[in-house]
Formats: C-alpha cells, sequence, structure tokens
C-alpha cells in the first residue's frame, strides 16, 4: 500500500508537468565545422584528449539543437565575405545537416535568401535572380526546392528561418524597409511581406512539421517591437521570434530583459529563440557601444560568466525556448597559417584558438536545457542547524518528465535547498555550490506539508526550514516547473493473519471468532483480512485448521 500511494502522489505530478513542460533548444551555429575538420583543426576536451567526433562530444555536454545557415552561391560572395566564412551552398548544408539529424539533434536552417551574409547592413538579392517582378516566386521556387532536397536525404529541418535578421527586410533594393513600416528608397515593406510569405508558404508545403522563426537582431529594442507590430499586419504565420543578442553591440543584459518582456506580453502566442549570441574573449570592436570589458573582462572566466549571466536571463523568461551560440566550433589550433579557414577571425568560440582547449562557458549551455527528466540528477542537501555539501540528505529518484521524488524519515528540524550536478562538483565549497548547483528561495522559507511551493535556479544564500516528528515524508520536486511539495506518508495498518478479533493477539479466542464467523453466529469484531490465513480470499474451515496448528506449533 506504501508503494501504491507513492505512486498515485507521482502521477498526479507527473500529468501536471506534462500539461506544462516544453522542450528548449540549446546548442550553437555549427556552419563551419565540416571546413574546419578538412583543414585539420584540433580541438581538445576538459582533459586534454582530442575530440574525434565533435558532435557526440556536444551532445554529451547537454546540447540538443544546432543551426546552419544556407546561401543561394556562396561562390559569388566577395573574397571578404567568403573569408569570414561564406561558403554554405545546398550540397554542403545537405551533407552537415544530414550528420546533424543522425547523430540526434534538432536542426534549425538559416536560409540567406542572397550569395552572401544578410544583416541590417546589406541583404542583397542573388545574382542570378535578375527579375525583380518574379522575386516572390524566386522566393517560394527556391525553399521549396531547398526543403525537398533536405527531405530526400534525411535532414530535414525541424526550424526554419525565412530570412536571417530581416529587421530591415531581405531581398535588396526592393524588399528594403524601415522596421517602423516605412519604406526605404524604392523598396517597400509591402514587398518584404511578400517574399518572406513566400517562404513560409514554401515550407508550410514540404515541411509542415518544421517551425517558422522570423529572425530580427536587437542594434535597438525598439526596432523589433515595431518591426513585429507592423508585421502582424501582414503574417503571424509563425512560430518564433527569433533574436540575434551580442551585448558589446545590443547593450547588457538589462536590454534584453526588457525587451523580452515586451514580447511576451504583445506576443503571448509565440515562442522566442535567440539563435545568435556570442561572446568573443579576446577581441573587441572598434567604436563599441558597449563597455563589455567592464562587465565581464576579456578572458575565458569573463566568456563563462556572460554566459551564466544571459542563461539566468532566459531562465526568467517562459516563452524562451531556444539558445544558439555562434561559432562555437570557431578553432584555428592546428592549422597551418597558410591553410586558415577564415581570414578575418573571430574570436568567441568554444575553443581556445592558441591551445585548442574547450573553454567553460561550453559548460554552461546545458543549464539552459529543461529537460532534467534524461540529463539532471537531483539531490536534497542541507541538515540540522547547518550545511553538508558532501553528503546530501538523498538522491532523488527520476520519475520522469522532469518528477523527483525522495523518501526521507526527518526527526529534527532541517535546512535543505535542491541541487544538480552531484557531490562531485560541488568540491564542499559553498560559493561554488550556491552560484552553480543549488535551487532554492528568495528568502528562508518554513514548509510545511500537503502545500506546493515555487523553487528557484541560483538564487541566494538562503533555505527551506522544515521540522519533522518521526514521520516517513514523500518530497516530490517538479524541475520542469520549479516547485515541490512535502507529504506525510501515512502508515498502513500492519496485517496481522489470525488477529480475528482485532485485539492485536493471536489466540484461541481467534479460533473462537473465525468458528462462529464460519456458522453465522458472530457477534463479536471480525477482522476479515486478519481471518483469511490461506490468503485464497476466501474465509473457510481451511483457515480454522491453519489457525489451530500455528498455535499448536507456538505453544
Amino acid at each position: 500500500m506504501r508503494h501504491l500511494f507513492l505512486t498515485i502522489i507521482c502521477l498526479l505530478f507527473i500529468g501536471n508537468a506534462a500539461m506544462y513542460a516544453s522542450t528548449k533548444y540549446v546548442g550553437g551555429d555549427i556552419s563551419l565545422l565540416t571546413k574546419y575538420e578538412e583543414h585539420g583543426a584540433i580541438y581538445y576536451n576538459e582533459s586534454g584528449t582530442r575530440i574525434t567526433n565533435m558532435l557526440s562530444y556536444l551532445k554529451d555536454n547537454g546540447m540538443n539543437a544546432m543551426r546552419v545557415r544556407l546561401f543561394v552561391d556562396p561562390s559569388k560572395a566577395n573574397a571578404e565575405d567568403q573569408g569570414e566564412g561564406v561558403c554554405q551552398d545546398l550540397p554542403y548544408v545537405l551533407a552537415l545537416g544530414k550528420r546533424i539529424k543522425e547523430a540526434g539533434f534538432n536542426l534549425l536552417l538559416d536560409i540567406h535568401y542572397s550569395d552572401t551574409w544578410t544583416d541590417p547592413g546589406q541583404h542583397s538579392t542573388p545574382s542570378s535572380w535578375t527579375v525583380a517582378s518574379a522575386l516572390a516566386d524566386s522566393v517560394y521556387s527556391y525553399t521549396k526546392r531547398v526543403l525537398t532536397a533536405m527531405n530526400a536525404v534525411g535532414a530535414s529541418p525541424d526550424f526554419v528561418q525565412v530570412g536571417n535578421e530581416v529587421t530591415y527586410g531581405m531581398l535588396w533594393p526592393t524588399g528594403h524597409c524601415y522596421p517602423s513600416g516605412a519604406n526605404y528608397g524604392s523598396g517597400t515593406f509591402a514587398n518584404f511581406a511578400n517574399y518572406l510569405k513566400q517562404g513560409i508558404k514554401a515550407c508550410r508545403e514540404v515541411c509542415p512539421d518544421a517551425q517558422i522563426v522570423v529572425h530580427t537582431e536587437m542594434a535597438r529594442a525598439s526596432n523589433v517591437l515595431s518591426f513585429y507590430q507592423v508585421l502582424s499586419g501582414y503574417t503571424t504565420d509563425f512560430e518564433i521570434i527569433g533574436l540575434s543578442y551580442y551585448p558589446y553591440w545590443h547593450g547588457g543584459l538589462s536590454v534584453l530583459d526588457d525587451l523580452l518582456s515586451n514580447l511576451e506580453s504583445s506576443y503571448p502566442a509565440k515562442k522566442i529563440q535567440i539563435v545568435e549570441t556570442g561572446y568573443p574573449h579576446a577581441y573587441y570592436p572598434s567604436g563599441a557601444s558597449y563597455d563589455l570589458q567592464s562587465i565581464w573582462p576579456a578572458t575565458e572566466a569573463g566568456q563563462k560568466a556572460f554566459t551564466v549571466d544571459l542563461i539566468n536571463t532566459l531562465n526568467n523568461h517562459e516563452s524562451v525556448n531556444g539558445l544558439y551560440w555562434w561559432f562555437p566550433e570557431a578553432n584555428e589550433y592546428g592549422i597551418n597559417y597558410t591553410n586558415h579557414v577564415t581570414t578575418d577571425w573571430y574570436n568567441c568560440g568554444w575553443w581556445d584558438n592558441q591551445t585548442g582547449q574547450v573553454m567553460d562557458a561550453l559548460f554552461e549551455m546545458k543549464n539552459f536545457d529543461n529537460d532534467p527528466a534524461t540529463s539532471v540528477s537531483f539531490y536534497i542537501v542541507g541538515g540540522e542547524g547547518n550545511w553538508n555539501l558532501v553528503e546530501p540528505l538523498g538522491k532523488m529518484t527520476n520519475m520522469g518528465n522532469g518528477i523527483y521524488v525522495d523518501t526521507l524519515c526527518i526527526s529534527a528540524p532541517i535546512y535543505f535547498v535542491f541541487a544538480d550536478g552531484g557531490p562531485d562538483l560541488w568540491n564542499d565549497d559553498w560559493n561554488v555550490f550556491n552560484s552553480q548547483y543549488r535551487f532554492g528561495p528568495t528568502a528562508t522559507t518554513t514548509v510545511t506539508t500537503g502545500m506546493q511551493y515555487s523553487t528557484a535556479r541560483r538564487n541566494n544564500n538562503y533555505s527551506y526550514y522544515f521540522t519533522g516528528d518521526g514521520s516517513d515524508y514523500q518530497i516530490t520536486l517538479d524541475a520542469e516547473n520549479l516547485s515541490f511539495r512535502i507529504d506525510v506518508i501515512v502508515p498502513q495498518p500492519v496485517l496481522l493473519l489470525g488477529d480475528v478479533n482485532d485485539d492485536g493477539l493471536v489466540s484461541i479466542g481467534d479460533v473462537s471468532a473465525l468458528i462462529d464467523f464460519i456458522l453465522g453466529t458472530a457477534t463479536e469484531p471480525f477482522n476479515q483480512q486478519n481471518a483469511d490465513i490461506s490468503q485464497d480470499s476466501v474465509i473457510s474451515i481451511a483457515d480454522v485448521t491453519m489457525l489451530i496448528d500455528f498455535l499448536l506449533e507456538n505453544n
């Protein structure tokens, strides 16, 4: 019966989590991985061992999604752009996309409707698309051809970006416009919206299960809000608002935080993904509008600090379900200087360009993933009046769907928090433990049984307080929705076979009570469960015989 009670409690919580849980996607834009591998780049893991399968390594470290960009004809890009990594034509993307899908990742396809980079400063029309009046048809037919080819090789994308950083439109000059909806020269927002809708139409026809991403950048946060407001007058046929966020260009995390709040309140039906982000640990653009170095020094530790702060910000917004790092695989270590993959090094990857060694920021990324049902171990950590980080009160049992349970006999006042990662990572250091692994409330909270409490990731040094009376308690953590409760496990009556009259003893009096019951002359209390001594669900003379034999053997 005790196990039945635990199962019922867990099913109640699992049902609730299933209603609200949503997968988060975390990874990076690895569009140049193939080139780095071909040129002989060397990657080392945290132990100094060479990585021979990058996709497996990233998956083992919590990544579940990868982004790949696609150009119409990158051979037509100028030398500078090719030197920055413009090389991804359809055959290239088919091969890399197939690898990504076979490795078990979700795939975000980023279509640049151009031969080269598209961003707020450039959106050139592909050189082969020469008929301005047919551009909408070109977008449709090109998108359809690309997605049909990807389906054919087993590289069907899960997300499709119809355009890259389209804050100022795409396919310039005809699709050039302001985010306010105003025309830019001969370009119009109406033209841009038509191009966008034709790309979306092709996606819906060829990859109906894929989610559509409309991608803008944050040079001005107000531009983003204006853009989606104007776009809603033309189409709302997309699932995801995609954002580029680079702190040295777009401002501090408070800017991002405010924008996310505004987008959530204005477009509650949309999910939000940060499809590009990065922190260059040794490069600062001249004239940067944001003093990055004063907040996160230009070091590996600074890159990690930025990643932690970014993820903490994003985890406060339920609508944000995607995070992709820019150039995570970038690494020229082991490549002769005459054989560079890129000529204009943009140092924001997860591997040190001078040593080939993985950097700490990579290991923080998994903290954005909200699927602890498959990737995280949880512990109840604490003690009576003091902390003991090495010996947790208990490792919780993973019930699936983000639900964790533990049963503890608690006979004294305890302080506790929940923690992930395991004692081997805590190092008995409260500062490290607090900043990376613990879950806790905003203030010391006294917990009572039967109540639901909210928790939060890595909040502060406070904890929960609970006083037990020596009973067994069921503690259930909903790690998806960051809540928990404590319930008393009510002891079930002990089955004492033979105690027919329910007086706590097995004696000759029980024989008489059993015989009276069989004869139909019983007048005293009678426990039918204890009377079924043979456990055959029938009370008969066989039970009388077994009871007499038991008494004879034990007297």
